[in-house]
């Protein structure tokens, strides 16, 4: 069984590899999902299973493909871990960049994420992928 740190590092390094599969594994059968669709226009938000994370995380892959991913800091205390960082992703659809900055918070009880939200710059999604505009 993995340790909280253990988790953070696998889910981190699975996320880089682009392997929703492998994400949706780390998860409990029933995870508490807080996370915005990939073009930040709208929150997911409630218990999903391993099958919708994983949905929601090829949905992701399908519309970005990450370049790079940065992590500033990790801070664990017992079962919880935030992640502060940030990504470098590219819109598919028009080949534009997207620079992100993201906190992430996983709770991991006997080795699997029971609860993750996820605080990205929604903006920055949105106005990449048409579903916003940048005024001002």
């Amino acid at each position: 069984m993995f340790s909280t740190v253990e988790v953070v590092q696998v889910f981190l390094a699975r996320l880089a590899a682009q392997d929703a599969p492998g994400i949706a594994r780390l998860c409990a059968p029933t995870v508490e999902w807080e996370a915005p669709d990939p073009n930040g226009a709208r929150w997911v938000v409630g218990p999903r299973t391993r099958r919708e994370v994983e949905s929601q995380v090829l949905t992701l892959f399908a519309t970005f493909d990450l370049e790079q991913l940065s992590v500033r800091q990790v801070i664990a205390d017992g079962g919880d871990a935030a992640v502060v960082g940030s990504a470098r992703w590219r819109v598919r659809a028009t080949e534009e960049p997207v620079e992100t900055r993201f906190a992430a918070v996983l709770s991991v009880h006997l080795g699997e994420i029971e609860q993750y939200w996820q605080m990205p710059d929604t903006l920055a999604s949105a106005v990449a992928t048409g579903a916003a505009t940048r005024t001002g």
